[in-house]
């Protein structure tokens, strides 16, 4: 039989994933961060404790089992997005501009990208 323990910070660790994935929807960095590094630290010590190496309940390995789809949700949440910014930042790269002249009147080529890419703006 599982403790009680180790369900309760199982359920723990279930209102972190889906509270990390609310605080992604809404871009909302400050929370995310807290809520990966409360994750972490339970995963931490769920991994050090050997929490779910020796439990064969259903019930248990249940929750685990949902636990890890969420995870995995997520990871493809964050995938996805990182796709998005690699293609964007792909499609602003090959925007060259136009070449200009300097005040001594010599041609300079830009950055591509220019002010945007370079967190100028």
């Amino acid at each position: 039989m599982a403790s009680l323990e180790t369900c309760e910070r199982l359920r723990l660790l279930h209102e972190l994933i889906l509270r990390e994935r609310e605080a992604a929807r809404n871009l909302d960095m400050t929370a995310l961060g807290a809520v990966v590094r409360e994750k972490e630290a339970l995963i931490q010590q769920l991994h050090e404790e050997g929490a779910l190496d020796a439990y064969d309940d259903e019930d248990l390995i249940a929750l685990a089992r949902l636990v890890r789809e969420e995870n995995r949700r997520n990871a493809y949440l964050f995938w996805t997005g990182l796709n998005l910014v690699r293609d964007t930042m792909a499609f602003f790269e090959k925007q060259a501009p136009p070449p200009a002249y300097c005040a001594s009147g010599v041609m300079t080529q830009s950055r591509p990208g220019g002010r945007l890419l370079s967190g100028r703006i």
